[in-house]
C-alpha cells in the first residue's frame, strides 16, 4: 500500500505542476492558455495585454476594479509599478500611487456617436464567449459590405451583434513594441489585450485551478487508500 501511495503522491505532484507547463498563447487557431479547466495564465502575454492597453485602450476605457498594485500578479517588481503609476495624474494633477484605480479618461460620447465606452474590468463577464468574443471584436473590423447601409458614425464589425459598432477600428497592429522580442501584428496585439482583460476580470483564477487540482488529488488519493484498507481489513477478517 505504501508504494500505491508514493504513486499517487507523485503523479499528484505532476498534475499540480502541469498548468505551468503549457504552451504559450497561439493565434492559429486562437488559443488562450488560460481557457480549460486547468488553465492557467500566460504571465508574458499578461505583460504584453498591459502594454496594448496602456497605450492604446486606456486613452478612452476606464479599468475602476484594478488598482495599479495588482499589476505586480503580472510579474512585475513593485519599482517597475510604482514607476507606472507615477506617470499617471489623477484629477488634482498629482501623481498616482499604488492604492489608486486606473485612471478614468471620461472620454466625450460625442466623439463616439453618443456612445459611452465601458469600463474593461469586468468586461468579458459582460460578453457572450467572454474572451474569445473581445478577440474576435478587436479583429472584425472590415470593409462595410455593398448591402449594408451604416449609421452616422459606426464602423463594421462582423464580431458585434447587428455589425455596427460606435468604436472605430482601435489595433492597427504594431501599436506597441513588445519588450520580448513579439511580434505586434493586430491579431497578437488583440489576442495578449485579450488575454490580459481574462486577468481582470477573473484575477483569482490560478489560484482557484490549483485549490481544486490539490483538492481532486486528495480525494482521489483518500478514495484509493479506503478502498485498499477496506479490501485489506476484509482479506485478514476471512
Amino acid at each position: 500500500m505504501r508504494a500505491v501511495f508514493f504513486a499517487l503522491a507523485a503523479c499528484a505532484a505532476a498534475a499540480l505542476a502541469a498548468p505551468a507547463a503549457l504552451a504559450e498563447d497561439t493565434l492559429n487557431p486562437p488559443h488562450w492558455q488560460s481557457q480549460g479547466v486547468f488553465g492557467s495564465y500566460d504571465i508574458a502575454a499578461l505583460q504584453r495585454g498591459f502594454l496594448v492597453y496602456q497605450t492604446v485602450c486606456a486613452a478612452c476605457h476606464s479599468m475602476n476594479a484594478v488598482h495599479y498594485r495588482d499589476l505586480e500578479a503580472l510579474g512585475l517588481t513593485p519599482d517597475q509599478v510604482a514607476g507606472i503609476a507615477s506617470s499617471v495624474k489623477r484629477a488634482d494633477g498629482t501623481p498616482a500611487t499604488l492604492d489608486d484605480v486606473f485612471r478614468d479618461p471620461k472620454p466625450n460620447p460625442a466623439t463616439f456617436a453618443g456612445a459611452v465606452p465601458p469600463d474593461l474590468s469586468t468586461i468579458e463577464s459582460a460578453r457572450p464567449d467572454g474572451l474569445p468574443y473581445v478577440y474576435a471584436y478587436l479583429t472584425g473590423f472590415t470593409a462595410t459590405p455593398q448591402d449594408v447601409t451604416m449609421l452616422p458614425g459606426h464602423y463594421y464589425n462582423a464580431a458585434y451583434p447587428g455589425n455596427q459598432t460606435a468604436m472605430p477600428p482601435p489595433l492597427k497592429g504594431n501599436d506597441v513594441t513588445y519588450a520580448d522580442g513579439t511580434k505586434p501584428t493586430l491579431p497578437q496585439e488583440a489576442a495578449d489585450v485579450a488575454a490580459f482583460l481574462a486577468w481582470s476580470n477573473d484575477p483569482n483564477l490560478d489560484a482557484r485551478h490549483e485549490i481544486g487540482l490539490r483538492a481532486v488529488m486528495f480525494l482521489v488519493i483518500l478514495t484509493i487508500l479506503a478502498i485498499t484498507t477496506k479490501r485489506r481489513i476484509w482479506r485478514e477478517a476471512t
